[in-house]
Order: C-alpha cells, then structure tokens, then sequence
C-alpha cells in the first residue's frame, strides 16, 4: 500500500490535527467534571463530602492509571480527527467502484493512465518537465533501463496521427486527445493519454471543451474488450503545467473526470474499479468524508 502521499497529507494538516484533538479533549474533560459537580450537587450533603474527599484520593492513589487513561482519550480524540484521505462509491447500475485517494499513481497495481503531450514526446527537461507526471514516469522508465521510445513507437503503429508539424520540438506526429498509448514496463500496465497540444514553442495547451472532449474519448478507448483492465488509475488530469482558468479547480476538474466516465460507463465499462488519485499538494482542495455523497450525486447526472 502507497504511504508516502497520505503521510504527507497528514503532515500538512498536523497543526489543525493537534489543535482539534486537543479541542475535543478538553470538551470531553469538561463534560466529565460538569457531570461529576452535578452529581456531587444532588447527591445529599454527607454522601456529596464523601464523594469529595474520595476524588483525589483515588487519583493520587491510582495515579498511574489516571494518566494513562487521559492518555488514551487524548489517543480517541486524535484518531477521531485524523484526515481522511480517501473517498469510495460503489454504483448500483453498474457495480463499479470509484475511489478518490490521495496516493501516488505510480505505486498503485492495475493500469496507470499517465496524460502526455500530443506527439507522446519523451525528452526530459526541453519538452516535459521532470515535476510532471509524464516527466516522473519517464525518469521510472530511465532508471529501469526501459527504451520507452521504441515501447510507445510499436504501441502507435496500428494509430493514425491527425496532423505532422515540423515545426514542433522533438516528435512532429501529432494524435487526437484521448489516444491511448499502451505500454508495459516490467510487467506494469501504463497508459499514455494524448491530453495537451505541444505548440512549437514549446509550451502546451488545452480548453476546458477540449478538456471534457478529451476525457470521454479517453474513457471510451479504454473500454476495448481485447485490453480491458480490471483496474484503472488516473491521475486528476490538468492541474500542473495546463493553462487552464485560474477558477477551474481541482474539486472540478475531479467533478468532470466522474461525470464523463458515467457517461461512457452508462454505454461501455472500461474498468471494475476506478482509482482518482489526488497529489498531497492538491488534497486540502478536497473533502474526502462528504465525496461519496458528491459522486453518487454526478453519477445520477453523467451527461456532460
């Protein structure tokens, strides 16, 4: 199981961790004394100053005890607050699974669906960058001593570029959004999705109707009954290195992700378990407790 990205979600909230914790613990330390001093208030006089005098006696007595067990409230208080990092749906009509983690995808088992560049490029540093997704997959792919580039050139053979442009850096063969590029790196299932023009300058692009055109497109490539996977885990599509509206967030671009898949998934399943998986960095956009309620909702409205 991945760690990594929920320790570091976990990280970036522990101040409001501690803080809430210690909040409730000394709510619930309140409710017991106020429940102590209205016992001790209607209990008769003489049974009210035993009950006193008894009170400290048993807490120096058992002090041990004692803070061990406002050890193991505090403990209570703790796991009642700890961030949630996940979310899970099941859908009735279809019996599929969508999960929204926050977790690394490339540690995840199942196919990796990984958004590149049009032309499916794989030059680190001049086209894409290291911090990318694609940028991190293609540096897994180096230190395994995998030749991508002959990988991802027998995946395209059967696949038809929509346009050449010479004037593009690196790859000039330019495919529609939502191609799908399949490959294996020991064993490991990926996806390469064309999500992005590259623009001669280098620079990339995307419109949010392309955006929406792009995903459905992606889900239905995915449907192929002769490479269907059980498992699919995407990545929340566009929220680095994408000149997309400042407004558009990740709660909606996750929104749009959900909806088209339901859309297709309504015609064609392309998996039995959809995994979403947000980046640390991104999950304080997210409210992983009430998101079950939010997918169940977009899967009753998947039409775009």
């Amino acid at each position: 199981m991945d760690y990594t990205g929920k320790r570091k979600y976990v990280l970036q909230h522990w101040k409001r961790l501690v803080w809430q914790s210690t909040l409730d613990f000394l709510q619930w330390g309140i409710l017991v004394i106020t429940v102590f001093g209205s016992l001790i208030a209607f209990l008769p006089s003489e049974k009210a100053m035993w009950l006193k005098a008894a009170i400290p006696y048993y807490i120096s007595t058992y002090a041990g005890l004692f803070v061990l067990l406002l050890f193991m409230l505090f403990i209570i208080a703790v796991i009642k607050n700890w961030p949630h990092t996940r979310a899970a749906y099941k859908d009735k009509k279809t019996d599929i699974w969508v999960i929204i983690e926050c977790c690394d995808i490339l540690q995840q088992k199942g196919l990796k669906v990984i958004h590149t560049v049009d032309t499916f490029d794989t030059e680190l540093e001049r086209i894409i960058s290291p911090k990318s997704l694609h940028g991190a997959f293609l540096q897994l792919c180096r230190q395994k001593n995998i030749a991508i580039d002959e990988l991802i050139d027998s995946s395209l053979e059967q696949t038809k570029p929509i346009r050449k442009n010479k004037d593009l850096p690196g790859r000039t063969q330019q495919y529609e959004l939502g191609t799908i590029c399949r490959v294996n790196v020991e064993g490991e299932p990926f996806g390469c999705v064309a999500f992005t023009h590259l623009q001669p300058n280098g620079t990339i692009k995307i419109s949010k109707e392309e955006y929406i055109t792009c995903l459905k497109r992606m889900w239905r490539n995915l449907s192929n009954p002769l490479n269907r996977n059980d498992v699919v885990n995407v990545a929340v599509m566009g929220n680095k290195f994408v000149d997309l509206p400042a407004e558009f967030s990740t709660e909606q671009k996750i929104d749009l992700m959900i909806q088209t898949f339901f859309a297709v998934a309504r015609e064609t399943s392309c998996c039995r378990v959809l995994r979403i998986c947000v980046h640390p960095d991104n999950a304080p956009d997210i409210d992983f407790e009430k998101y079950p309620v939010i997918i169940e909702h977009l899967a009753k409205r998947p039409v775009i």
